[in-house]
């Protein structure tokens, strides 16, 4: 399992780095703003532990790192969560067809997110693409945006937290 871990965790620093170095945080929080809107292909997490590993070995500052990261994932799912208020429910039920989705499953969406939108935000934060059409989902199905908004916090900064400063600290332990 730490093989895996490990490989995984050298796999995604080697993917985002180079777009760190050339877009240093202004990459990372376009990157993450994009993801947090429902681009799902952003590299959100390689480019979250890529700043957090070049943070630890003094590309950036840390205390740069982890709130510009924040906020470039709570911005980007305010924005999606607006987007969704305003046009998902009556776009999904219009336009869900052509896509495959159905009335009844719109319905229990809905159903899941007045039951568990809390844990769905905050734990959704770690799955993809979850992570990405949160924001959507929670605007379309009429959670409350300031229920939204607290959750959508916390989970933004315990998955800010969990990779960056993760990789930051595992850094540290990393010689050169």
């Amino acid at each position: 399992m730490s093989h895996w871990f490990l490989a995984t965790l050298a796999h995604l620093i080697h993917a985002a780095t180079p777009v760190m170095h050339r877009y240093g945080l202004w990459g990372l929080f376009a990157i993450l703003l994009a993801e947090n809107m429902g681009v799902v292909f952003a590299p959100g997490e390689a480019v979250v532990v890529a700043a957090g590993f070049l943070a630890a070995k003094g590309a950036f500052g840390i205390e740069e790192v982890l709130p510009i990261a924040l906020f470039a994932s709570v911005l980007g799912g305010y924005i999606a969560y607006g987007l969704g208020a305003r046009y998902g429910h009556a776009g999904l039920l219009r336009y869900g067809k052509y896509i495959g989705v159905k009335p009844a499953m719109i319905d229990r969406v809905h159903e899941l997110f007045h039951r568990y939108g809390a844990a769905i935000v905050v734990v959704g934060r770690y799955i993809v693409p979850l992570r990405q059409l949160q924001g959507y989902l929670a605007g379309s199905v009429e959670m409350g945006f300031r229920s939204y908004a607290i959750w959508s916090a916390l989970g933004a900064a315990l998955w800010v937290g969990t990779w960056g400063g993760g990789a930051w600290w595992l850094a540290q332990s990393i010689p050169g």
